[in-house]
């Protein structure tokens, strides 16, 4: 492979900054979605009146759910970039072999019938001598 393909094989750095920074995003929301569901059942736990409990368990219940959704979402489209990404060097990878694999046996049968018209014309030339 040229130097080029490798390079642009390779991930751009502004490209591994981004992913970095939505693993980091998305791990951050996992962790505020654990504290916020905390809070919200220590709250909740804690109050004996319903019309309190439904104000800890809407900000602490739903805001830790809607940040574990957010979380999990951004961590799954990463590893669907990553095999993306994964697939196409691959793809990229495979089409260059092809490419060598058709170059090659393309020379293998000029090769053979070059060789086949020798021992054609070998015998034709015994004869006339």
């Amino acid at each position: 492979m040229d130097e080029e393909k490798m390079r642009a094989a390779k991930p751009r750095r502004r490209d591994q900054f981004a992913m970095r920074g939505r693993l980091l995003l998305a791990w951050g929301l996992l962790v505020a979605s654990v504290v916020l569901l905390s809070i919200g059942w220590y709250g909740v736990s804690g109050t004996p009146l319903v019309a309190r409990q439904l104000a800890y368990l809407i900000s602490g219940g739903l805001g830790g759910l809607l940040a574990g959704i957010v979380g999990v979402g951004l961590l799954v489209s990463g590893d669907v970039r990553r095999d993306r990404d994964r697939l196409g060097r691959l793809e990229a990878a495979m089409l260059e072999l092809r490419e060598m694999l058709v170059a090659q046996a393309e020379a293998l049968n000029r090769l053979t019938d070059d060789s086949r018209d020798e021992e054609r014309a070998a015998p034709r030339a015994k004869r006339r001598a």
